[in-house]
């Protein structure tokens, strides 16, 4: 053969492999070979980081993370693309999804023929525009080394002398208006009045270390010993010891339920964020989630970690609330939560 053709045939065969490549995912021969997830930097690092590169072989699409620290905070910055959103996919709380969702310019439904494995999802943990990737209580996560008797039990023991300046609780945009609604129900108030938890919050503000804006911020707190305990999740638990920290994780009465997943992006790149959504919700992906981030999967074929099962709460101490109340009313929680604790 002259090598006059050689490099012909090597530029026909390099347009067929790129070809093929493309075809692998529906309609991504005129798309981006980029899915632009935005999520939470832990999620990234220790979940779909050490996946992407076989996420790319397999797809051809290349994960470009996007990292927000909170919902709220992720949905301002991809309402301010909105002229030309740079996120494929976005992963949010459930109740900051169901404000989103109402904005059917800057979100679309999920296509259900594209993201075969919604089949899968455990009722309850997918709507049209949203679908979860895991659950978890938010309970107390603490250093028997540090607290008193190596254990605790309660919420009640937080605000007690022995844990003043020790404990860190969320600001009401993280795990949104849990911190005043769990403060509420021990005191007497319920989601439909939560003046006795911002009451009881406002009385013991100096008492408490930080409201926090971030896990991460507590977490590293928490590892540090500056604290001895947090409301958290179980992914705290795992990570901090995959850090070699001694931690435990209460679920007591009463301990909030919550979803977290991910909704698309109306952003022109939808076939791509099909291919990762239908991804991250099948049995192996989510069998890793839950080995490694220590949350409960929602594809009712995979077992949630051995680890998880003495960190739920009992069935009658679980605590679920209606996502469009804490929608309709969180601004205004929020303003009063503000007003409370900076008086």
């Amino acid at each position: 053969m002259s090598m006059f053709h050689q490099p012909l045939r090597l530029s026909r065969r390099l347009a067929a492999a790129a070809l093929a490549t493309a075809l692998l995912v529906p309609g991504l021969a005129q798309a981006q070979k980029r899915v632009t997830v935005m999520m939470f930097g832990s999620t990234w690092e220790r979940v779909f980081k050490p996946l992407a590169p076989a996420f790319q072989k397999e797809t051809g699409l290349e994960i470009v993370p996007a990292i927000e620290n909170t919902s709220i905070e992720g949905l301002a910055k991809i309402q301010a693309m909105r002229a030309k959103p740079e996120v494929d996919v976005w992963f949010t709380g459930e109740s900051v999804a169901m404000r989103a969702a109402t904005d059917r310019g800057l979100f679309v439904p999920l296509p259900k023929d594209k993201i075969p494995n919604l089949a899968q999802v455990m009722p309850g943990a997918a709507n049209e525009m949203f679908v979860a990737e895991w659950y978890f209580p938010v309970g107390i996560v603490y250093r028997p080394d540090l607290v008193p008797g190596g254990r605790i039990t309660s919420w009640q023991e937080l605000f007690t002398p022995a844990f003043r300046n020790e404990v860190a609780l969320p600001a009401p945009t993280v795990y949104p208006g849990r911190t005043i609604l769990v403060a509420a129900l021990l005191n007497g108030g319920s989601i439909d009045d939560v003046q006795p938890g911002l009451k009881f919050l406002a009385q013991h503000k100096n008492d408490v270390a930080m409201f926090h804006s971030s896990d991460t911020q507590a977490r590293r707190a928490l590892s540090r010993g500056e604290i001895w305990a947090m409301m958290g999740s179980p992914s705290a638990v795992k990570e901090l010891a995959d850090q070699g920290i001694k931690v435990a994780m209460v679920s007591p009465k009463p301990t909030p339920l919550i979803f977290e997943g991910m909704m698309m992006v109306k952003s022109g790149n939808e076939d791509a964020a099909a291919a990762f959504i239908n991804r991250a919700l099948s049995a192996e992906w989510q069998k890793i989630m839950t080995d490694i981030y220590n949350l409960s999967p929602v594809n009712v074929t995979v077992q949630p970690a051995p680890q998880l099962a003495a960190e739920m709460p009992k069935p009658e101490d679980a605590a679920t609330f209606s996502e469009a109340v804490i929608n309709e009313r969180i601004g205004q929680w929020v303003e009063q939560f503000n007003t409370a604790i900076g008086q």
